[in-house]
């Protein structure tokens, strides 16, 4: 047979072409048959085995497979999907101030001047320590009135016992016993008055048993006493000053910080997550925190700040919080509620994406999952697993780390 190819003539046997053709096929075909074949089949359907798992939705997932004793060694542990409070919290600013029930405005209650000041700010004092002494023309005149009526009811007493007894015994009419009465009553009343006038101005009845004695009872001395241990935090008071009753300016400011208050200011969005009684935590740095709880929730916002207020009161013996000091605090969460929630340490990130590694017949299958609000020890569960589900809640890391060990090892991207 002749073939004319480019305008040329070449004569080729038919035979010969067909015979070239079978041998073409033959080496495009050849492959391992018989037990090499099979055996070639079953070692690549054992390493498919090893890192994937088939299932229903035709999506193939990763798989860590590990003998009794590389589990144990690995520390994994076992646990469920559960539904419960996630504790979240919310981060606020946060100002440390005095407790004001433990603060004290001192402040002479009589006009007069300073004399001598026995206390300086920074300065730890007791109840009763004395603090500055002042000179009063006021005091010495109330003091002055007490000692009077206390003479003049002296000396209406014996009258008074006198006219009794002759008006028992017949002797004195009623009208004199009467008169006699009137006076020790009038007498008593101005005592009683005089009283009053230097509680008024803090003199205590010990104080007033001290009157009469020349060395003790100066008429016009004040003595200005602590009436609360605490910090002088405030001092106001210069000898030779003179201090008017009810000044606005205290003479002396007295706090105790052995607790303090602690108010976070909350914002709209989150005035409807706080609430009285929850859990707190004041964060002084990065792994230091004081725990506590919220003690007030104000009722209103403020109309300046326009935020709302929640108060924490601390214990603060150490002197860990300074009052004037900003700090972050963290309140839980009110509105996480039970919600459905793995614990924190089944969490892992793996390219990219949150997974829990969940339990299968030939191993471990790191399960895609989507988050929501996470607290200390759990966090929310939007999709991908159901309550109930067994989970690995202890070991996660260390199966994530052979997971990508074996990626590594046999050049799979997983």
């Amino acid at each position: 047979m002749t073939y004319q190819i480019d305008g040329g003539r070449f004569a080729f046997p038919l035979a010969a072409c067909l015979a070239a053709i079978s041998l073409a096929l033959a080496g495009c075909t050849d492959a391992p048959s018989g037990p090499e074949a099979h055996d070639h089949d079953d070692a690549a359907s054992d390493h498919e085995g090893e890192h994937a798992h088939d299932h229903e939705d035709g999506e193939t997932h990763d798989l860590v497979s590990l003998s009794p004793e590389e589990r144990q060694a690995l520390g994994i542990a076992l646990g469920q999907v559960s539904t419960g409070p996630v504790g979240g919290w919310i981060e606020l600013p946060g100002e440390v101030r005095f407790d004001e029930n433990r603060i004290a405005l001192v402040s002479a209650p009589v006009e007069g001047v300073i004399r001598e000041v026995y206390a300086s700010m920074g300065d730890e004092v007791e109840a009763g320590d004395l603090l500055a002494v002042l000179d009063s023309r006021e005091l010495a005149e109330a003091k002055a009135a007490y000692l009077s009526a206390l003479a003049s009811l002296e000396l209406v007493r014996p009258e008074f016992d006198r006219e009794r007894e002759l008006f028992d015994r017949g002797v004195s009419t009623e009208s004199r016993f009467q008169t006699a009465r009137r006076a020790l009553e009038e007498a008593r009343i101005a005592v009683r008055s005089a009283e009053f006038q230097l509680d008024a101005l803090g003199i205590d009845e010990a104080a007033r048993d001290t009157l009469a004695d020349p060395e003790t009872g100066a008429l016009s001395r004040y003595s200005l006493r602590a009436p609360m241990s605490g910090v002088i935090t405030q001092r106001h008071a210069v000898r030779g000053e003179f201090a008017e009753a009810g000044d606005v300016m205290p003479t002396f400011t007295i706090a105790d910080a052995s607790q303090v208050w602690v108010d976070a200011a909350i914002y709209g969005p989150d005035l409807m997550r706080v609430r009285p009684g929850a859990r707190a935590r004041i964060r002084l740095s990065t792994d230091a925190y004081i725990d506590t709880e919220v003690s007030f929730v104000a009722p209103q916002i403020g109309a300046e700040t326009r935020t709302g207020l929640a108060r924490l009161i601390v214990e603060n013996e150490a002197s860990r919080l300074m009052p004037g000091a900003f700090v972050t605090v963290e309140l839980e969460d009110g509105a996480a509620g039970q919600l459905l929630r793995a614990p924190t340490s089944a969490i892992q990130t793996l390219e990219g994406q949150s997974v829990v590694f969940v339990p299968e017949e030939d191993g471990f299958e790191p399960r895609p999952v989507r988050l929501g609000r996470r607290g200390a020890a759990y966090v929310e569960i939007l999709s991908g697993l159901d309550e109930g589900d067994p989970i690995v809640v202890e070991g996660a890391f260390a199966l994530k780390s052979e997971l990508q060990k074996g990626a590594f090892g046999d050049g799979h991207n997983h």
